[in-house]
């Protein structure tokens, strides 16, 4: 929704007018553009419109209106806190395949946080379903927004190194894709164990090789990072099940290498398309379902 007293309130009223504009423009025609080709795990927006000014609000209302969900992840998993191995990663599969289908139309929606999955009522069969919102900070490769610019697109809290460390790699693939990927594999950290990646990063990197006081270049802090990485994960496993630890810390570090050129499904990468989902949305799927299986026959036991 576009905040027209807040723009006319400002220091500069013109300006803010072009930007938001520019900005609401770019989101209205990208959510229309996913529900005209049909993205069934990207949230659908059903109307939009403008509402002249009229008392008592003294400016229009331009808005776009979008299929209501239940919440997001983080409150569900805050609501119960021992959600199934099985429901939590159906769901991160559902977000996987959300983003999929973003990439085959060439956009990256570069702001994927558990805020941004949303959840949605269950079905009597497959359980709760999920689907990726908020497309207002993605890049389109056929138009162009305002924070196509930007250093970091979407939160920072949930960008991927390379962005916090400045470095701003030229291609689409390396600088949107990529991203993508690592904020999926960040999501998928914490989704299974109630922290993301970053924040483990965070905790094992030395203050003076954080991004905040780092003066070299990324590829001299790489070494760090990768070794705060590494410790992430060997912390991470003590929120796995046994009996699927391996197979997530493998999915979790392919994801979230700090390394762009080690980012992305091992297979993917040998094939020449590193950045591709393909493998990634089915692993998930397959580890998914293993997961439900598993459940089924313990609830049957």
């Amino acid at each position: 929704m576009i905040n027209y007293q807040a723009i006319f309130q400002s220091p500069d009223p013109t300006g803010m007018m072009q930007m938001i504009t520019e900005a609401y423009n770019f989101e209205r025609e990208l959510v229309q553009k996913c529900t005209n080709r049909r993205l069934s795990r990207v949230v659908e927006a059903y109307h939009h419109d403008s509402l002249p000014a009229q008392a008592p609000a003294p400016f229009p209302i331009s808005f776009i209106i979008f299929e209501r969900a239940d919440g997001d992840i983080r409150g569900l998993l805050d609501e119960v806190a021992d959600l199934e191995l099985a429901v939590r990663l159906r769901m991160v599969h559902n977000a996987a395949s959300g983003i999929a289908q973003l990439h085959s139309i060439q956009v990256a929606h570069q702001d994927i946080k558990p805020s941004n999955l949303l959840v949605f009522k269950p079905q009597l069969v497959l359980g709760r379903t999920a689907k990726i919102g908020d497309l207002g900070r993605a890049t389109d490769q056929q138009r162009s927004a305002v924070h196509d610019e930007y250093a970091i697109a979407g939160d920072p809290s949930y960008a991927p190194p390379e962005q916090c460390f400045g470095e701003t790699p030229v291609s689409f693939e390396e600088r949107r894709l990529a991203c993508d990927i690592y904020q999926l594999g960040n999501l998928l950290t914490f989704v299974l164990s109630g922290v993301t990646m970053n924040m483990l990063v965070h905790t094992f990197l030395d203050p003076s090789h954080s991004p905040q006081n780092w003066r070299g270049s990324y590829e001299q802090a790489l070494p760090y990072v990768q070794a705060a990485h590494s410790a992430g994960l060997d912390a991470l496993e003590g929120f796995l099940p046994s009996h699927m630890k391996d197979e997530l810390i493998d999915l979790i570090e392919c994801l979230t290498d700090p390394d762009l050129g080690r980012r992305g499904h091992h297979a993917s990468r040998k094939a020449g398309q590193p950045y591709a989902l393909n493998r990634i949305v089915s692993q998930l799927d397959l580890l998914a379902h293993l997961a439900e299986v598993r459940q089924s026959r313990l609830a049957a036991a």
